[in-house]
């Protein structure tokens, strides 16, 4: 017994004190556990029992595409990103391009009107307010004229056949949102340890989309029926709110991986913790929002993995505080097990620390990706900070990492 350790006067008081560190320690391990390990093998077992048949892809489906993009000050890349558009190799009369410029205050507008006037398949809408993707997305789709609407980021870059494939699910007249998918340009760095938390996003994305129940699509690349999509609020996360409105339609939302759209990653970790505080702090409202349609309409394997797959995952900073609270609880009263759990905790967050600055080949590459977690779990906790005081803003910066839903 450590000399702060209070005595009881029997065994009882003393086995009630030291229970309550261990629940906390092991809810909080639980749950961090499920959300990472157990809701995958969940969805494995599921996809294996109830699998959406396979959809009939008709290889010469080409409906009228009209790709939206949300920019704000892109002067540097809106160029080239409605040459990488209009290049696809699809039909030329079936596919053209929105872009709606947000209060842009640079040469975006410039550069999309000679876009236009030179290619006559490219228009531009301009905001007067600054307000955000959301409700620029708002503007733009309506305004399409492609029964499938396509919706981007002015910094991602198609493959050459990605909008082919993307539609191509959407040839099921089931299928309302088809996701594509996201690549990293580079291997290095935080393109190396955020490209290692997208291969296994996207692993839990292809069981999702097995059971026609995608949770979220990829910002970068997604297309959707436009019949189909409903207006969303300023802080929505759009990737996450349309999709999973489409779901609550009874349409299937499906994962077409070959329809690839690359991205560069954040410049450093602080970078992309920066990104992920402003994508957390707009999820958890909408997934709040959510949650009450979800259970009018009995849609109970939707509810279980927006909370498996979501709510979880932008709470997960609760669950390390709680693991780190409870094994110093148990230590300080002398636990042995929560002592070594609060070492092991201790060492973690070392690597982590260390990572910040380490270079990511090699031998540091598990330090980098610790430094990668940690980072995950402090930007749960400043996402948590933004919602609480009231703080979360719709509006976003342009940059060579990715916008932020």
């Amino acid at each position: 017994m450590v000399p702060w350790q209070k005595r009881h006067p029997n065994g009882m008081g003393e086995q009630l004190e030291m229970a309550a560190p261990h629940l906390l320690f092991w809810v909080a391990f639980a749950a961090l556990l499920y959300a990472y390990f157990g809701y995958p093998l969940c969805l494995f077992i599921l996809a294996r029992l109830r699998r959406r048949p396979p959809t009939a892809h008709q290889p010469e489906y080409r409906p009228h595409v009209t790709v939206v993009v949300a920019a704000w000050n892109e002067d540097a890349v809106i160029g080239g990103r409605i040459e990488n558009i209009l290049t696809q190799e699809y039909p030329a009369d079936r596919l053209d391009v929105i872009v709606v410029s947000d209060a842009s205050t640079d040469r975006t507008n410039e550069i999309v009107e000679r876009a236009a006037r030179e290619t006559g398949r490219v228009r531009l809408v301009v905001t007067e307010e600054r307000r955000g993707k959301s409700v620029a997305l708002n503007v733009g789709v309506p305004a399409a004229s492609g029964e499938v609407v396509v919706l981007t980021d002015a910094n991602a870059v198609f493959e050459r056949d990605a909008i082919a494939k993307l539609v191509g699910p959407l040839s099921d007249p089931g299928v309302g949102a088809v996701s594509g998918q996201l690549r990293y340009h580079a291997q290095t760095g935080t393109g190396e340890t955020e490209g290692f938390y997208w291969r296994y996003e996207q692993r839990v994305k292809r069981l999702e989309s097995a059971l026609g129940s995608l949770v979220g699509a990829n910002g970068s690349i997604y297309a959707i029926r436009r019949e189909l999509f409903r207006q969303v609020g300023p802080l929505d996360v759009n990737d996450f709110r349309i999709p999973y409105e489409i779901l609550l339609q009874g349409h299937a939302v499906v994962l077409e991986p070959r329809a690839i759209s690359y991205e560069d990653p954040a410049a450093n970790l602080w970078a992309e913790y920066r990104r992920k505080v402003r994508i957390m702090s707009r999820a958890i409202p909408t997934m709040l929002s959510l949650i009450p349609a979800t259970i009018a309409r009995g849609r109970i394997v939707a509810f279980w993995q927006l909370i498996s797959h979501k709510l979880l995952r932008e709470v997960q900073g609760i669950f390390f505080g709680g693991m780190l609270v409870g094994a110093l609880w148990g230590a300080l009263l002398g636990s042995m097990l929560l002592t070594t759990m609060l070492v092991l905790q201790a060492a973690l967050y070392l690597m982590g620390i260390m990572g910040w600055r380490l270079p990511s080949a090699g031998v540091w590459r598990p330090f980098r990706l610790a430094a990668h977690f940690d980072m995950i779990a402090l930007a749960s906790f400043g996402a948590l900070g933004l919602w609480l005081t009231g703080r979360v803003t719709p509006t976003w910066q342009p940059g060579r990492g990715g916008t932020d839903g």
